[in-house]
């Protein structure tokens, strides 16, 4: 009897152990990973909404424009100096001469402004990915006394890291994880956010 007991005891507690390993890795906060096409790829959306988490073509972004606080583009124009290779910016950035037809941002009646800095103060891989969802310190990086230079980030390569804070006031940090250059091109990076 005292041997049977002992073996329910102890795969009770393995039960147990077992459940709440289990449980720590429910809690683990799932990754915003999100990858943008720019202008002309024709099988990545370029527009992006953080509150909805989702990438959408022109066409469908211009159904939902209040949503959109992302897009793509590539430019690289050396005649008129403006290089920008693979960015990020928002409909509310102003951004003309990119997209084309009536879907263009250049015609959206809602155009919300996100906003993209460098972080201050610095971030560095490591600690980003220290980071959790929600982070008390996300908004922190971001400098409320820039007020201008700030409505795209550009040039974007692997490892770069923006601050950004949408129209909505919610702050977040961004790290580019991949990069293919070109209008055809795409951007692929991780968000960390505090709503």
């Amino acid at each position: 009897m005292n041997s049977n007991l002992k073996v329910l005891l102890l795969a009770l507690s393995a039960v147990f152990i077992m459940a709440s390993c289990s449980k720590d890795d429910d809690n683990e906060p799932a990754k915003i990973i999100v990858t943008m096409g720019a202008q002309s790829n024709t099988t990545i959306g370029g527009f992006y909404s953080t509150g909805q988490n989702k990438v959408f073509t022109q066409e469908v972004a211009f159904a939902n424009q209040d949503t959109i606080d992302f897009l793509c583009f590539y430019e690289h124009d050396v005649v008129n100096n403006r290089i920008n290779d693979i960015s990020l910016a928002s409909p509310g950035s102003t951004i003309t001469g990119i997209f084309t037809g009536t879907t263009s941002p250049e015609s959206w009646t809602v155009k919300n402004l996100t906003k993209f800095q460098l972080p201050n103060p610095a971030i560095t891989v490591a600690e980003f990915d220290q980071l959790d969802q929600n982070d008390a310190i996300i908004d922190s990086y971001f400098d409320n006394t820039v007020t201008s230079g700030n409505k795209k980030a550009k040039l974007l390569e692997k490892d770069n890291i923006y601050a950004f804070k949408n129209h909505n006031g919610v702050y977040g940090l961004l790290r580019v994880i991949e990069v293919v250059q070109g209008a055809e091109g795409s951007i692929k990076f991780e968000l960390k956010m505090k709503k």
